[in-house]
């Protein structure tokens, strides 16, 4: 009688629970949707701000513009701080793989 080793990957001890683990996905989610809206709003602010720099806005006639690129760039703003004041300066992703060097 032999017994054969399982080769089940669930059972090992540095296992999360599948509940908690599809958490963090959420949350890991939910954290890159808000980093990409917080880089498009600072784009959106950019580009207005190029324009208006060129000439082709008139400030006084678009002050509906100007209020919405300065929200935009104001949300950016915060999420800017927010990273600062978490720590994390920098997007960096898991390698994948090494692939030798």
């Amino acid at each position: 009688m032999s017994v054969e080793p399982s080769n089940d990957r669930s059972e090992g001890a540095d296992r999360v629970a599948p509940e908690i683990q599809h958490e963090q996905d959420r949350w890991a989610r939910v954290r890159n949707i808000a980093a990409t809206l917080i880089a498009f709003c600072g784009g959106l602010a950019l580009l207005f701000l190029f324009f208006s720099l060129l000439g082709a806005v008139d400030f006084g006639d678009s002050i509906v513009f100007v209020i919405v690129a300065a929200v935009l760039a104001l949300v950016w703003l915060l999420g800017a701080v927010q990273r600062a004041r978490s720590g994390a300066g920098f997007v960096t992703r898991a390698d994948r793989e090494r692939r030798g060097f």
